[in-house]
């Protein structure tokens, strides 16, 4: 006689054992990426079949770290919607986006790594002492926050670290702009002579560094004896004022320029968009850049962009009016393009912004996010001169969910881009 254990687990499906192909095809069918991890999480075989596939994750905004909690909240573009991830390894640290599933990190400890928020897996990078010299700069009595916030720019990957047949190459942007570069396992950071930028990229086997101005540098040889820029293009006809961004676009290299000029709000204006008392964020004599009561501060603000295309033969640039069907990430993270289509509820033609200017953040806070059509882009205009009614709108507030506002807030690791993967 069968016991009444025996008799239960004849009825019940051994999904443990379910086919890896069979998993694998409902995680491709799922386009939620919340289901995606819940698969991942049942057990290790499930885990091992996810894994084993790169899956069309959407892509996701990663928030600001709750106060004394090792939670961190991903807000998915496609649904709206957020999930929560325990993730103790990021805890306290400054984090840079990707398109490969991956972030860039760097803490207190003042050492580098490179963290897959679904997978857990981990990566060492070169520490960030060794882009100086810390006992000649005598800067041991320095608090680690501002190595990791003011000291550092930006870090760009140049590919996922574990894809087959990677060679990923991270670029560092740092203290004057000087830009520098390291591979996992590195035991220092090698500097770019001669290149200064604020937009760096690893494309078609060099590394080009776009200086304020638009001005585009090129080094061509990484591992030869002491690696440097040579001077590749001209400057577009744009304004040194507008932040740059590099980005790959079917095999072209580009370059979107963000125009926000500074925008003057009077503090007596009390509660912001959402509704929220700006004074209770702000310390007393202190955070406000200096206002007394009832005086102005400035805000920048995004009203729109110029896109331009770099001929490489003739090292012209083409201005350029529509991103077809794609859609272009940027701020804190290296900038991204994706197929629309690919992607549930990514608007094509369309930039997506987060605030990546630590400077401008502690003035702006989380308020210079956003969609920009480009659309606009056909219209021509000359975003500096032009009547602020008509660049009313242009601009769509993104998120505008207010139970996520509060989460777009940290002064030193603002929201960022990034397409997850789970390997």
């Amino acid at each position: 006689m069968f016991s009444m254990q025996e008799e239960l687990s004849d009825k019940v499906p051994d999904w443990a054992n379910m086919l890896g192909d069979i998993v694998r095809c409902i995680a491709d069918k799922t386009r939620s990426v919340r289901y995606r991890i819940c698969m991942s999480a049942v057990c290790q075989s499930w885990q091992a079949s996810v894994l084993d596939q790169k899956l069309n994750f959407p892509v996701c905004l990663l928030l600001a770290e709750k106060e004394d909690s090792d939670q961190r909240c991903l807000y998915n573009v496609s649904e709206e919607i957020f999930i929560e991830l325990d993730l103790p390894e990021i805890r306290g640290r400054r984090c840079w986006g990707s398109p490969f599933g991956w972030l860039v990190t760097c803490g207190p400890d003042l050492e580098f790594r490179l963290f897959n928020p679904l997978s857990k897996a981990s990566l060492p990078l070169p520490s960030i002492r060794t882009l100086f010299d810390y006992k000649d700069e005598q800067c041991s009595d320095i608090e680690p926050d501002f190595w990791c916030t003011f000291y550092l720019y930006k870090v760009i990957l140049s590919s996922s670290p574990e894809e087959s047949g990677s060679d990923c190459i991270v670029l560092a942007i740092y203290s004057w702009r000087y830009v520098a570069f390291a591979k996992s396992g590195d035991k220092a950071w090698t500097r770019i002579d001669n290149m200064q930028g604020v937009d760096a990229i690893y494309f078609k086997g060099s590394v080009f560094c776009c200086r304020h101005n638009g001005e585009i540098f090129q080094c061509e040889d990484l591992y030869g004896a002491g690696p440097k820029a040579m001077k590749f293009a001209p400057p577009p006809t744009v304004s040194d004022l507008t932040a740059k961004y590099l980005f790959v676009l079917d095999g072209n290299l580009c370059l979107a320029c963000r125009e926000a000029p500074p925008h003057y709000e009077d503090e007596d204006e009390g509660e912001d968009e959402w509704g929220e008392d700006e004074d209770e964020d702000e310390d007393e004599g202190e955070g406000g850049g200096g206002e007394g009561e009832g005086e102005e501060r400035y805000l920048y603000l995004t009203v729109g962009f110029y896109i331009f295309k770099l001929d490489m033969d003739t090292r012209c640039w083409e201005k350029m009016f529509s991103l077809g069907g794609n859609s272009l990430f940027l701020g804190n993270c290296c900038s991204f393009v994706i197929n629309a289509v690919d992607y549930n509820g990514c608007r094509p033609n369309c930039v997506y912004f987060s605030e990546d200017e630590i400077e401008h953040y502690h003035h702006t806070g989380s308020r210079d996010m956003g969609i920009y059509n480009c659309e606009n882009l056909k219209l021509d205009l000359d975003l500096e001169e032009v009547d602020a009614s008509v660049l009313d709108g242009m601009v769509e507030p993104f998120p505008k969910s207010k139970d996520v506002q509060h989460l777009l807030l940290s002064y030193f690791s603002p929201p960022l881009w990034l397409i997850p993967y789970s390997r």
